[in-house]
Parts: structure tokens; sequence; C-alpha cells
């Protein structure tokens, strides 16, 4: 993998020139190798992962399932369970992205970002009304008022990622 190319790309996609990561990604993309049969394609994965990230920041659906596919052929590195997380909080799947932090942490549990990113999700807190169950209407309502009120900054992609 070319680390130039790689660190132009990361580079594009921090200050938010989403196009121009994609292309970076998607050079990268088709020079890296991907080793059929193995769960575990290192470079592939992650940059899959980017790729598709940068799709959906473009408003492509189809890099949401390019996240889901490097996720599911991951078994180490947990920045594409990041990626993932962030491609589904971008695709209004808030659940989905809180499922993919907590299955990166567990693949990789000393991942600062991952761990950042679970804190700003607010992964699982106490349910507002005890007797009503997590799932009540109610109680579903009344978490979205409390999460929004409780972060008075709004969670994105850039500020999971960065």
């Amino acid at each position: 993998m070319d680390k130039q190319a790689y660190q132009n790309a990361m580079n594009a996609l921090k200050a938010k020139d989403y196009r121009a990561a994609e292309r970076a990604f998607k050079d990268m993309l088709d020079s890296t190798e991907e080793t059929p049969g193995q769960e575990n394609n290192g470079p592939y994965n992650i940059v899959q992962s980017y790729y598709g990230l940068a799709q959906v920041l473009n408003a492509n659906e189809n890099g949401l399932l390019l996240c889901r596919d490097a996720a599911s052929k991951e078994m180490v590195e947990g920045d594409v369970f990041l990626n993932l997380a962030c491609a589904e909080l971008e695709s209004n799947n808030r659940k989905r992205a809180i499922e993919a932090i907590q299955h990166g942490m567990k693949i990789d549990e000393n991942n600062a970002r991952l761990k950042r990113a679970c804190a700003m999700l607010d992964c699982r807190r106490k349910c507002c009304l005890g007797f009503l169950s997590r799932e009540h209407k109610l109680n579903r309502f009344l978490g979205r008022l409390k999460r929004r009120s409780h972060s008075g900054q709004v969670l994105t992609v850039h500020s999971l990622l960065y």
C-alpha cells in the first residue's frame, strides 16, 4: 500500500473534501490486492471501509454496503468498525452505529477512537422511565430529547472520526 497516497486520502477526508477522498480511496482500492479466502485482508479492508465511508458522505448509498462488507471480513482493525459506525450514523441508523462500535471494541479493545466514539454516542444509558420497557415509545422519545439536550453539539461523522 502506498503510504503517501493513503495519507493524501486521509487528509482529504479530514478536510471534508469528500469527493477527493472518494477518488483517492478508489485508486488505492484498485491498486490494493484482496486475498480471496482470507478472513483478514489487512490493508484492503481498511481502504475499502474508508472508500465506502467517503461514498456515503457523498450521498452514495452503495458505500454503506462496502463498509458492511469490509467489517464482515475484519478480525483485527477496529477502525474498520468505526468507519462502519460513521456510515451507519450518516444513514440515520443510530442503533446499527452503536452495534458496530460495540463489535469493534470486542475485536480491538484498546482502540482509543472507538472508546471515544462510544462515549460520544452514549452507548446504553439507563432508560428514563424504569417501569416501562426500553423499547416503549415514551422511553424512546424521552431518551432522544435527553440526548439532544445533553450534547450541546450536533453529533456528526466528522466529530466521531476526529
